[in-house]
């Protein structure tokens, strides 16, 4: 018998949320929060673009760690 297993994964309209985003998230209705990732989205489209290589950003990325 083929059993489905379902997992959670929480999504926000940030990267790395803040303690204070993810409160402010996880309290809005589930048509509040389509809403604010649908704008995340919309903004991450419209933006501009990036000059950097993704070399850059994982340089970046290793050197804030």
């Amino acid at each position: 018998m083929n059993m489905l297993e379902t997992i959670s994964i929480d999504v926000y309209p940030w990267a790395a949320p803040t303690q204070e985003q993810r409160a402010w998230f996880d309290a809005l209705s589930p048509d509040e929060k389509r809403k604010a990732i649908q704008a995340a989205i919309d903004e991450g489209f419209n933006g501009p673009l990036s000059g950097k290589s993704i070399e850059d950003i994982i340089n970046e990325a290793r050197a804030e760690r």
